[in-house]
């Protein structure tokens, strides 16, 4: 889990909610397979009547995107489904 503050104050947290199914080819140069992508949830911790966002972002990358990353994420993020 990571934590977010957008450019509004509002903190964030980040969690890895899923994975989606991909095809991993049995060679690097095998092109335009789909890969495996990470759901990942935005839910804002200081205001709970915010509803939560969800997108995906490529496998593992969770911890390795920058602050400035996940914001951009969350702006395109659409609201998590049952939210």
């Amino acid at each position: 889990m990571r934590k977010l503050t957008d450019e509004t104050g509002r903190r964030w947290t980040v969690e890895r909610v899923g994975r989606t199914s991909g095809i991993v080819p049995p060679k690097p140069l095998a092109a335009n397979l789909p890969e495996p992508a990470d759901i990942i949830r935005f839910s804002c911790v200081s205001d709970h009547g915010i509803p939560a966002r969800e997108t995906a972002t490529r496998a593992g990358l969770l911890e390795e995107l920058t602050e400035l990353e996940l914001r951009a994420l969350l702006n395109v993020a659409p609201r998590a489904p049952n939210e």
